[in-house]
């Protein structure tokens, strides 16, 4: 028993645990569901996340960290590309985060949200979400605001909202089929009318 409570890995566990409410969402991803696909039962799960909202929880900071993140590092990380080239690296890494093969189609993010308006969803996941959907909006934001061409009608906010708006209809679209290879087409031509410097 004791071999068997040291070989539990929470990494796993979590990763497996993002699968199903990736492909299921969160009201339709029970209890049950989770115990069996984990391999351990009811109380164990409940001593390892607390409850089926809780592990949610920790599913999307886990699903951020794994999935997300690592893609903005091409506009957070020193870089000699124009703007524009530093978005167009990120979104295309994000959309093959959305079409691997591996993993569910499209963004556990996305899905979530679209799910949030339930009443069972859980609030401290809608927060989180919202929360990190605000600083990757920043992120982009403050690029524009110091790379790009910012006017009355463009401003960087706008901007940013824009590329964000594009590229979670895309995670969806994705999701319903589309391949990658248009996805990224649709990203190049939002990509394209974002205003540059001259000789960017």
């Amino acid at each position: 028993m004791a071999g068997r409570k040291r070989s539990f890995d929470r990494d796993i566990a979590l990763d497996k645990a993002m699968r199903l409410f990736w492909n299921n969402g969160f009201a339709a991803t029970s209890v049950s569901h989770l115990t069996s696909e984990l391999g351990i039962n009811t109380p164990s799960l409940y001593a390892a996340f607390g409850n089926k909202e809780q592990l949610f929880k920790e599913v999307i900071a886990h699903y951020i960290a794994k999935h997300t993140e690592p893609c903005y590092r091409h506009i957070t990380e020193p870089s000699d590309l124009p703007f524009v080239e530093k978005l167009r690296v990120c979104f295309y890494e994000l959309i093959q985060e959305f079409s691997d093969a591996d993993t569910p189609l499209g963004c556990l993010l996305v899905k979530s949200v679209n799910e949030s308006d339930s009443v069972a969803f859980p609030e401290e996941a809608t927060a989180y979400i919202k929360q990190f959907g605000f600083k990757t909006l920043q992120m982009i934001t403050t690029l524009i605001e110091s790379e790009g061409v910012i006017t009355e009608s463009a401003t960087a906010e706008l901007q940013a909202k824009y590329l964000l708006s594009v590229l979670y209809g895309l995670s969806t679209q994705v999701r319903a089929g589309e391949s990658r290879q248009v996805a990224e087409s649709i990203m190049d031509y939002a990509l394209n009318s974002i205003p540059t410097r001259s000789g960017q």
